[in-house]
């Protein structure tokens, strides 16, 4: 679990510490984690300790924990509450010329963490019988962890369609990787305390846990993403009049600058996967 707010600097966030510790809390509620399954990294003083901040290095280091000792059967979980960017991509890999990124607390002097590697840490190691869920709750985070299949609910149709191809050095060794962005990767996410009535969050990571309490853990992947689109839906279409409650919606380069603070369109997220999988099977989380 990271949250990142920033503490102290242009570009902070209200609502993503909040966010780490809501989703943890709906992990151990639903999914029977316990304490000892989770590690916290944050930025707002109330870390364990100096590893336990939400760093580049310490992203790094926990990636590198949860990594490790993988077996059939087993879930992972990874969650990021924070700014997102794009950058030039460097590899000529992305359709729209940008690597998508996840900014940690330290962004500034160690840099930012873009998605080929997260797509190396995260996705590329998984062996068969191992899941991977992902949250990236982050502007421009659609396909944050790079990939190759995305999908989002077209609440006209109340449909869903794969898109992409298959690209084997983005791939896993045989197992699954799903994340769930929060928004497309021309979007911003926003930060807000109109959804919960006033306590600030993350709006893709309230809409997410408040569609697991509604549809229960068992509901199925296009109950889950169908149900957090209309929440977005209806939360952000109407943020242009409600801006005093909506923060860092204008992405990091607003954020920094100063810019605009709600998105022009409603926030979509988006749900991609390392292969189309069946969106009707129930969630692959632990029973």
């Amino acid at each position: 679990m990271v949250g990142c707010s920033y503490p102290g600097t242009s570009a902070a966030l209200k609502g993503c510490i909040n966010d780490a510790q809501c989703m943890s809390y709906a992990l151990k509620k639903h999914y029977r984690f316990t304490d000892q399954d989770i590690v916290m990294l944050r930025d707002d003083g109330q870390q364990r300790g100096p590893d336990f901040a939400s760093t580049r290095a310490s992203i790094y280091k926990g990636i590198q924990w949860l990594m490790t000792d993988l077996r059939p059967g087993t879930c992972l979980f990874f969650h990021f509450s924070g700014h997102g960017s794009q950058k030039r991509a460097i590899y000529g890999d992305e359709a729209d010329g940008m690597d998508e990124t996840i900014c940690p607390s330290d962004f500034k002097s160690a840099g930012q963490i873009i998605d080929n590697d997260l797509n190396q840490r995260l996705v590329m190691p998984l062996p068969a019988g191992v899941v991977l869920h992902c949250v990236i709750d982050a502007c421009h985070s659609g396909t944050a962890m790079d990939l190759n299949y995305t999908t989002e609910y077209n609440p006209r149709m109340r449909t869903f369609t794969w898109h992409g191809t298959p690209m084997g050095h983005k791939g896993t060794r045989g197992g699954t990787a799903v994340q769930f962005g929060a928004c497309r990767d021309s979007q911003v996410a926003q930060d807000t305390s109109a959804m919960s009535g006033g306590t600030f969050t993350g709006a893709a990571t309230y809409a997410l846990i408040q569609a697991l309490e509604h549809g229960g853990p068992r509901q199925t992947y296009s109950q889950l993403l169908g149900n957090m689109t209309a929440t977005l839906h209806r939360a952000t279409a109407s943020s242009n009049a409600n801006a005093a409650a909506y923060s860092g919606g204008g992405g990091l380069l607003g954020a920094l600058l100063g810019g605009s603070s709600g998105p022009r369109e409603p926030q979509t997220p988006v749900m991609s996967c390392d292969k189309p999988i069946d969106l009707n099977i129930p969630l692959m989380f632990p029973p």
